[in-house]
Parts: C-alpha cells; structure tokens; sequence
C-alpha cells in the first residue's frame, strides 16, 4: 500500500464514521470519495484474497448469502458488501471498511454482489486475481436502464473478458448465461435443473425466444420457468450443457422449504433446502458448485442447505400481532411470475398486498406487469380474504389484477404504509406482501415502528 492508498482507506472509513454520526447508512458515497483519491484501489484492497463475484438479473443476493454460509462452513473467513450496494462505490466502500488503517483485509474470500451493468467497472482491478464469477440468469429488468437481455449479456461478457483466469459457474439452463462459454477460459462449470420443477410453470419464454447465435427458434425438452430449462437449437446446435451439479428431482414441496435429490459432480445427495419457492434452488444449486470448487464436503452442504434462513425481502417472515407477514421481493415479470408460482402452492386465505413504486431503482417504466401472468392466480387466490394495493403506482397494478379477473370487491388501495400495517395487524390474517424495490424498503422502514426487525442499509 502506498501514501495515497493509504490516504484513500482512512478519508473512506472517516467519511464513513461521519454519515453514520447523522444517521446515513454510507454505502455508496465513501466509495465514491475513495475512488477520486485513489482510482485502483480495489486492486490494492484485494491483492491477497481470492474473489468470488455474484452477478446476474435474479438471485444475486440470495447465492451470496448461500455462499457466505458455505465459505464460514468450510472454516474460511469471507466478507461481502452486505448492505446491496452493487454498483462500483459500494463496492469499494466495502472493502475499505473491511480494512485496517494499513490497508490489510485479514480474510481469505471477498464475496461480491455486483450489478451487471457494473461488472466490468469492478472486476477490471482484478485481473491478476484468482476469481470465481458465478453468473445466475438473464432476464428483462429495467428497460429503461439494461436494455434489452443482449445488452445484458454483452456487459457481462465485457467484464468477464478482463479476467483471462476466471473460473466461470454459469446456469446451463439458461441459453443466454450458458452463451458466455465462448469465452477463452480455462475453468466453466455448470448448474442447473434436470427436469421440469412443477406442473402449469410459467409460458413466458419471451426474453430468450431465438438461438443466440444463429436466430432459429429454440426448442425445449423441458422448462422450469422463464426462458430455463432443456433448450436447443435444431438448426445450428447450440444447446443446454450438462450440469456437474444438477437438480434430478423434487422429493417433496414444504412451506418453506423442499426436499431434493442432486447430482453433484457425480455423487448423488440428498438434502432440504430452507428456502421456499422453486427459483431458490437454482440459488442453491449455484452455492453448492461454489462449494465444491473450494472443497467443502457434502456433509457440511447438506447441513448448510438445511439450516438457511431468509434475508430481507426474499421470503422473510415477519409476526405481526396474530398474524405472520411474508414478505417477498419482485423486480421483473420473470421473477414475478415464480412468486406467482409460489402463491398457486399456497393458496393463500389471508391477505395479498401489492405494492409499486418506480423509482430509479424500481425502473421507470411499469408497463412490465402487463407481462406478468396474473390470471394463472386468479382461481388459486380466490379464497384469499383481501387484496391491498400501495406505493406510487398502486392503482396501475390495482388495474392489472382487475384486467386477471381478480374479485374487485375484495380491493383496497391504502398508499399510507403505516395505515396499512395497521389494517394488516388488525385482521391477524396470513398476509404475503409482493412489493418492488424501493417499496419493500419504504415499507420495512414503517414495519420496524411496529415490530423489531434486522436493519438492512440500501
């Protein structure tokens, strides 16, 4: 570390110390300081470290989480960027709290959540580096800030071309993330699902219709949801590569969890993964490859996936009074349509509550819940009590579930989050609550005046 490395760490850990005096989370902003001081100094931070990245639309934040667990497991120290400050400032900032006044971070592992469009801004400090890059999926998200999937794609090809030794762990269900094998590394190991997840998923394969590389049509042996599953090209090949750690079947569907049978690197294992929602054993099955390439027994994996607990907004269950409220994130039709998938197997008879902002986070444009399939839960969402709606755009999505068939006598818009916590208290009912970004975060803010809850920074 030189003087103005040096220099950088203690101007970031001083901006720091200062928003947290006035009650600022300070994520981003000493990041940000720190990079007009010293532009490479991820690269200093990092030099004795392994670095494991996380990046990709859906998921992200769940595998980190999954991985920490199995890092810890295996009797390493690993340190993340927690707080969900994905982009390069939070990353940095991450980092230089991590580290001592000399500039020393005493861990083995650096786990990152990093966003796509992100991606080739952090890594580029890591090219000396032994780096693991572990890429989820590739869905539409944020139009108005991604793009369409190809741009997606070619952002994280374009940070991941900057690392000539990554090992890459790419879902091989999804034919954009497995397209990323092209790339000139030596190390590419896959996940993925063997087989359909559950009866009626999803029909929307709109983000990846058409052969990346020759635009024919794909065809599918099978599909979990979205655009995943068995794909392949008739006319130039390309297809679904076999997955070293792979899902071979769902023993049996919990509440909040299930029970499945993996093949993992040739090994059979059974395990209960405690997460719900058939989305989270993709997450899973990216931590156990994670897993096995640092040497984690699959003893400790099964004891990992069995003893996960949910994070904020990824299912997190809150009691409130009588009544538990379940609180679950949503970003993109794809995604939206597994929660949706979720709620068919609960047939749910409490409440529902809707909530969507569009915030710069959230995406400006909403037009995406049009694409969302929401007549799939009209008939398994009818005993349910009452649908609440709230955030900015709660009479758009109060419309949409009008357009589904939705029983409107059972409607409330309430955008007064206090007002409706409240009402949810009162009724002492089973509430799920689907809320996008900024709204999940608007909302736990209001819910911790009521009921204790871990503080997430944003």
């Amino acid at each position: 570390m030189g003087i103005k490395s040096t220099a950088a760490v203690w101007t970031g850990k001083f901006t720091t110390k200062i928003l947290k005096l006035v009650g600022s989370g300070g994520t981003s902003l000493p990041g940000k300081v720190v990079l007009k001081i010293c532009p490479d100094i991820l690269g200093h931070l990092a030099q004795d470290m392994k670095i494991i990245c996380v990046t990709g639309t859906n998921g992200k934040t769940t595998t980190c989480h999954v991985i920490r667990d199995m890092i810890e497991a295996n009797g390493n120290t690993v340190f993340c960027n927690d707080a969900g400050a994905n982009l390069l400032n939070g990353v940095v900032s991450a980092f230089v709290n991590e580290a001592n006044l000399s500039g020393k971070i005493d861990k083995d592992y650096a786990l990152l959540e990093c966003d796509e469009a992100a991606l080739k801004s952090i890594v580029q400090h890591f090219d000396k580096l032994d780096v693991t890059a572990v890429v989820t999926n590739i869905f539409r998200d944020q139009l108005d800030r991604y793009g369409e999937v190809l741009t997606t794609v070619n952002k994280i090809r374009a940070g991941l071309e900057q690392l000539p030794n990554v090992k890459l762990v790419l879902n091989a269900d999804c034919s954009l993330t497995t397209s990323l094998n092209d790339l000139s590394h030596s190390e590419i190991y896959y996940y993925g699902v063997n087989g359909p997840l559950y009866e009626g998923t999803s029909s929307d394969i709109s983000d990846a219709v058409y052969c990346i590389h020759c635009k024919t049509k794909y065809q599918y042996e099978y599909r979990t949801f979205g655009h995943l599953g068995g794909f392949y090209c008739e006319k130039c090949g390309y297809k679904r590569q076999a997955a070293q750690v792979g899902l071979t079947s769902v023993i049996q569907w919990k509440d909040a969890s299930s029970v499945v049978e993996m093949d993992v690197f040739g090994n059979n294992m059974e395990a209960e993964v405690c997460l719900p929602g058939g989305y989270n054993l993709y997450n899973a099955l990216a931590a156990t490859t994670i897993a096995k390439l640092i040497g984690l027994s699959e003893d400790r994996i099964v004891s990992v996936l069995g003893g996960l607990t949910t994070h904020f907004g990824r299912m997190e269950q809150v009691k409130l009074g009588e009544g538990m409220l379940n609180l679950v994130l949503v970003k993109n039709p794809a995604g939206f349509n597994e929660v949706l998938q979720f709620l068919i197997q609960q047939k749910p008879s409490g409440n529902i509550v809707f909530g969507l902002n569009d915030n710069y986070a959230d995406g400006k444009d909403i037009s995406w819940i049009y694409d969302v399939e929401f007549e799939r839960l009209t008939e398994h969402a009818a005993g349910a009590k009452h649908f609440y709606f709230t955030g900015k755009r709660a009479y758009d999505m109060q419309l949409r579930l009008k357009y589904a068939d939705f029983d409107t006598e059972k409607f409330s818009v309430e955008k007064d989050y206090k007002t409706l916590i409240t009402q949810l208290h009162q009724s002492g009912e089973q509430t799920f609550l689907v809320l996008s970004y900024t709204c999940m975060l608007e909302f736990r803010d209001k819910l911790a005046e009521f009921v204790p809850l871990k503080k997430y920074e944003s």
